[in-house]
């Protein structure tokens, strides 16, 4: 999610196989953080569970409740406040690193109207391009 002055996007690096199952096991990815005030990056690995956690997320964020994704302990948290939730009317995107620097960072986003839509969409472009083993 990104407006004109800030952002927070998780990025797929590559598909990364540990088995010969010819589909991908997880998905080396990296959530980018990015405003005027602050930028970092934290790594993570992705499995076909946590997609489908993302796709109950956007589910949940449709019906406009906050949502928490990523809730493992074995990578960052990212939770996310739909705007109609906030008192100043952007989405809010916060990034926990619950596993490394203990930094968590907020990141106010002016959401487009179709935003949910459009992630769901990158969503079955990941799927289509990485397929992962269940």
């Amino acid at each position: 999610m990104s407006d004109d002055e800030q952002g927070v996007t998780l990025r797929i690096v590559e598909g990364v196989r540990f088995s010969d199952s010819g589909d991908c096991d997880a998905l080396r990815s990296e959530i980018l953080i990015s405003s005027e005030f602050v930028s970092g990056r934290v790594e993570l690995y992705l499995n076909a569970y946590d997609l489908d956690g993302w796709s109950e997320a956007l589910d949940t964020l449709a019906s406009g409740r906050e949502v928490s994704w990523l809730e493992s302990g074995r990578s960052p948290r990212i939770m996310i406040a739909p705007p109609e939730t906030t008192e100043s009317g952007c989405a809010e995107v916060s990034v926990y690193d619950v596993t490394g620097s203990q930094i968590s960072v907020t990141v106010p986003v002016a959401a487009e109207p179709d935003w949910i839509e459009r992630h769901r969409q990158l969503l079955a472009e990941a799927g289509g391009r990485f397929p992962l083993a269940r």
